[in-house]
């Protein structure tokens, strides 16, 4: 009984391993924010993607449009159907994305003039913006 005790009591004593069973409880508790931290980076990065991919999609598609009423519309027309295959669909429908078409003058579709767009999300801080100029000979 005395030397199975003694052999248990070895065993105890024994130092193999027990680094990497120290590294193990001191490494986790400082991985796990980092791996919630990079997760959270991940999907506000790839929403800034899409939002920059939608907002120059709706500028080129303003910029070649015939006229203003044609622009309003091609710009609603595309927020919505591209906005939906970049999977923003979610956002747009609960009103958490919006945008705004700005033209540097008054009408929009006139040559050599700057539109912008600008898209609202309240899940990031700042607006996605982006400028797309009328070609001079439109």
């Amino acid at each position: 009984m005395i030397s199975l005790f003694s052999k248990i009591l070895r065993r105890f004593q024994d130092q193999r391993g027990s680094a990497s069973l120290e590294f193990v409880a001191l490494a986790i508790p400082l991985f796990i924010p980092l791996f919630i931290y990079l997760a959270q980076y991940s999907t506000q990065s790839d929403l800034e993607a899409s939002m920059r991919t939608l907002a120059r999609e709706m500028a080129r598609a303003v910029v070649t449009s015939e006229n203003n009423g044609v622009a309003e519309n091609v710009a609603q027309e595309v927020f919505i159907k591209a906005g939906s295959v970049l999977g923003l669909d979610r956002e747009i429908d609960s009103g958490d994305l919006t945008y705004e078409v700005i033209c540097r003058n008054s009408d929009c579709i006139s040559p050599d003039n700057e539109i912008q767009i600008i898209l609202h999300s309240s899940q990031l801080e700042d607006p996605i913006r982006v400028v797309e100029y009328v070609s001079p000979w439109a």
